[in-house]
């Protein structure tokens, strides 16, 4: 989604205005501005709910943003120019979408814990007493996410929108059919 540039995750989007405002300028770097962000969500999960922390919370907080600048880095290479170019980061802002997706469908499933930002909509889906809610709590969620990055100074693209109001409704719809798939096949047995 970075490497396509055409708005990158709501979550991503409050990172890089974060990073853009405050941590670019002290010399850190954008994998170290998730990293440092999503530590202090894990303080307000670890108050409000600890059974969304697990493996999976770490390394979404020690990875997530050191993968996303890798990401970019192997992207660059790539030495493709004009319109193929154009539709090679269409087709990469889809496949992220879809992969991004996919991927929160398959962990949410596991139980083996969930990114902060990702645990704060579960939280409160829980709060609420109604699974089918997580849907829209996300898009709020997503929403004031790409609400504070504008304010600090990212500019949220086309796939930054599509997501903030598809992101919740996608990974509902996944981890629901991952869950179904799973039981299926026997390979989820909880």
């Amino acid at each position: 989604m970075r490497y396509a540039d055409f708005g990158i995750d709501p979550y991503m989007c409050f990172m890089n205005g974060l990073y853009l405002s405050v941590f670019k300028k002290i010399g850190l770097s954008f994998g170290t501005t998730v990293s440092i962000s999503s530590f202090l969500l894990l303080l307000i999960v670890l108050i409000s709910d600890r059974s969304k922390i697990g493996l999976g919370t770490v390394a979404a907080i020690a990875l997530t943003g050191y993968v996303s600048d890798l990401g970019v880095f192997l992207c660059n290479l790539i030495l493709i120019e004009g319109t193929a170019l154009f539709v090679l980061r269409i087709g990469m802002m889809v496949f992220g979408i879809l992969l991004v997706a996919i991927g929160s469908g398959m962990y949410f499933n596991t139980y083996v814990g969930v990114s902060p930002y990702d645990a704060i909509g579960l939280i409160i889906t829980n709060k609420i007493g109604n699974q089918n809610m997580y849907r829209w709590v996300r898009i709020g969620t997503d929403l004031i996410c790409v609400s504070i990055g504008f304010i600090l100074g990212n500019i949220p693209g086309a796939g930054t929108i599509i997501m903030a109001f598809f992101t919740g409704p996608l990974f509902a719809f996944f981890r629901n059919r991952i869950l179904i798939w799973g039981k299926k096949l026997n390979i989820i047995t909880w």
